[in-house]
């Protein structure tokens, strides 16, 4: 775009943005895309900007370089999440991946309007996905196993009241494989992970679900079914490894 454009680091945790030789924004750590875009007729960057860390992921900015008019810097949005991105005609849109903890974040950027935030996604199953679909789960982190519709259901109507902080917690940090008899997924809240935790099973032959989660400060986890001498040897055994019992 006949511009020159530099990310400075300055090697002591902070970087700067600049156009043309002027400062446009500067934070902790700044990524630009190699290659430039054309958006609504606008030539535009995208990249990533945040504080560096483990605390907070870097969020998406976009720099538009309009025919006869300055450069121009539009965010970083505000948001920890990551996001990705996709490129329409007319418009950029980032979003991150709704979870059953909270929705999808979705911001659009386009050059009548600028970066605007736009109405969230809400987690949901897919319709099509029942019991069959638990051998798609290898490997599968918990939230995968919460789209087969059934089991969604199961723990929306289940848990009831106690719903969300299940769901808090089983859409962190943590993983899930394949058991001889069903599913197996365990998860928690980063940076309380001993406390807060959370475990999903499923067992395939009876179409079953079992949750088991901890929250901080209560004397001890919650279990859903409630009678555990009613649990699968496979979910009994995974809440004792969290109990340690």
């Amino acid at each position: 775009a006949g511009h020159q454009i530099a990310v400075k680091d300055d090697g002591m945790g902070s970087a700067a943005l600049l156009v043309d030789g002027e400062v446009l924004h500067e934070n902790g750590v700044i990524y630009l895309d190699e290659a430039p875009q054309t958006v609504g007729g606008v030539t535009v960057l995208t990249g990533v900007a945040g504080s560096g860390g483990n605390a907070c992921g870097a969020a998406p900015f976009v720099l538009a370089f309009p025919e006869g008019a300055a450069p121009a810097l539009f965010g970083p949005v505000d948001s920890c999440r990551e996001f990705t991105i996709q490129l329409q005609p007319d418009a950029l849109v980032f979003a991150t991946e709704p979870l059953p903890s909270e929705p999808g974040e979705v911001w659009v950027w386009n050059p009548t309007t600028g970066l605007t935030e736009a109405s969230p996604e809400e987690f949901s199953a897919d319709s099509g996905a029942g019991w069959e679909a638990v051998p798609t789960l290898k490997g599968a982190h918990p939230v995968d196993a919460m789209k087969l519709a059934p089991v969604l259901q199961a723990l929306q109507t289940g848990l009831g009241a106690d719903y969300p902080d299940f769901a808090e917690r089983i859409s962190d940090l943590g993983s899930g494989d394949l058991t001889a008899e069903g599913y197996l997924g365990q998860a928690c809240l980063k940076y309380t992970c001993e406390t807060d935790w959370a475990v999903l099973y499923l067992h395939a032959a009876s179409r079953r679900v079992f949750a088991a989660w901890a929250v901080s400060g209560e004397a001890k986890p919650h279990v859903w079914p409630e009678d555990t001498g009613d649990w699968p040897v496979e979910a009994l055994a995974a809440l004792n490894g969290e109990t340690g019992e």
